[in-house]
């Protein structure tokens, strides 16, 4: 809820250090991605951290609309986005968020495709309303169809709407933000035959993200952010080092890019820009080495829009 670049960082009092210090140990004692739902976009961090943490919506001041979607590969793979902060009729914020998402998950032998509702409660741990510690939940449903309908078998969830839910806290000031949630929390409505190995699986997964941001130059609004996402599931939990994803993010303005590490093997970009009205964004995830072709390029686009309740000029850099 508060614009980094055009206000002095507040001090950060012993609630704010204990907060921040005690989720990134929760997150080292409790975790570290096997297949998230949905797996794709990859850049669900990045555009849409709502469907890893149902308590990260309403956490800006501003009503997000977007829609990220895969381009080579798996072009019908699709994520829609919304959240909000309620209001007031006489004006200002209430402590309520909510949100929405719908996802279409192209798999390499079916499809995943549901919708998610969540709601948000924010607390303010200071005064001025500078940091806030927010709760949240999403209630989804998750179905799995077959490419082909003839491949039904004891192993798919097809044509099936499975109910589930994500639970999180998170934290989030002007100069830090950190996460722990857990997404899929009854995991999957096995049927007999259905295994780990089946597209139709769905396991119980758990999150930690947080980042800090260093002002670099307050004047010309120059942001170094990095953070960390780690995400593992149950079968997962005991291999944390591998499933640790360092973040970096350069703001410049209404700019940034970044970019991930997942191996050595892989160069991973992103951007997205801001114009006053909309937004846009661009995510690459392409081999180091070799030759390039639709088969090993991950590229994804995503377009959306901000509606606050003030106007937004290129002088306000309310998305950081």
């Amino acid at each position: 809820m508060n614009n980094l670049v055009i206000q002095e960082a507040m001090p950060r009092s012993f609630i704010y250090r204990s907060v921040f210090a005690g989720m990134i140990l929760a997150a080292v004692c409790m975790f570290a991605p096997a297949q998230q739902v949905p797996s794709k976009p990859l850049s669900n961090p990045v555009y849409t951290p709502i469907i890893l943490n149902p308590a990260y919506a309403g956490s800006k001041d501003f009503t997000q609309l977007s829609l990220t979607t895969r381009v080579l590969k798996s072009p019908d793979s699709q994520v829609l986005n919304f959240h909000r902060r309620l209001t007031r009729s006489t004006g200002g914020f209430t402590r309520f968020g909510l949100g929405a998402y719908a996802f279409r998950d192209q798999l390499p032998e079916s499809w995943n495709t549901g919708v998610a509702v969540a709601g948000s409660y924010h607390i303010p741990l200071d005064r001025a309303n500078v940091h806030l510690l927010s709760a949240g939940a999403a209630l989804k449903a998750i179905m799995n169809i077959p490419g082909n309908a003839s491949d039904a078998g004891p192993d798919s969830l097809s044509n099936t709407l499975n109910p589930n839910m994500d639970l999180g806290v998170y934290y989030y000031g002007p100069t830090a933000f950190a996460g722990i949630s857990t997404t899929s929390l009854l995991g999957s409505w096995r049927d007999d035959g259905l295994t780990e190995d089946s597209e139709a699986y769905v396991p119980r997964e758990y999150h930690f993200y947080g980042g800090y941001k260093f002002v670099l130059s307050r004047k010309s609004a120059v942001v170094l952010e990095p953070s960390l996402l780690i995400s593992v599931n149950d079968s997962t939990a005991s291999e944390l080092h591998r499933h640790m994803f360092p973040y970096l993010k350069l703001y410049l303005q209404n700019f940034y890019i970044g970019s991930y590490f997942k191996s050595v093997d892989q160069v991973s970009l992103f951007f997205q820009y801001q114009f006053p009205r909309f937004f846009t964004g661009v995510f690459l995830e392409f081999p180091r080495v070799g030759f390039l072709n639709d088969e090993n390029i991950i590229f994804e686009i995503q377009l959306g829009v901000n509606l606050g309740q003030d106007k937004q000029t290129f002088l306000q850099y309310r998305h950081w």
